[in-house]
């Protein structure tokens, strides 16, 4: 039988330890960039589309796109490789977006760069 007095510390340590694990999970989710977080989103719902509901209310733009497999030495797709891939999936003749972060840069929704991303590489 614990007594009110050890109740109440044991409630307040693992509250305590509980708030310490949230806020390393916010801290660890803080340190990365947003194109960070869509980018691991993409390449989630490429290899799982059933991760996200309605991929048509997610959007990346080409810098991601180039990012989701990079090349032999370890780095992002050219924009070369990029305009490349849009002409020869169609990509280039889907809806697009202004991205709200960068102004001018295009984003498309992450349905079109999954039927684009699946058509580009099932050929090859």
């Amino acid at each position: 039988m614990l007594s009110h007095t050890q109740l109440d510390d044991m409630l307040r340590e693992a509250a305590r330890q509980g708030a310490a694990l949230a806020v390393a999970e916010l801290r660890k989710e803080i340190h990365q960039s947003p194109d960070d977080v869509t980018l691991q989103r993409l390449r989630t719902y490429l290899t799982n589309p059933s991760s996200i509901p309605n991929p048509n209310d997610c959007w990346a733009h080409s810098g991601i796109v180039c990012q989701i497999e990079l090349t032999s030495r370890g780095k992002p797709k050219s924009s070369a490789w990029f305009m490349k891939f849009q002409r020869e999936t169609g990509l280039v003749d889907c809806y697009t977006r202004p991205s709200p972060a960068y102004g001018r840069r295009r984003e498309w929704s992450f349905a079109d760069i999954r039927l684009a991303w699946e058509g580009y590489y099932r050929r090859r």
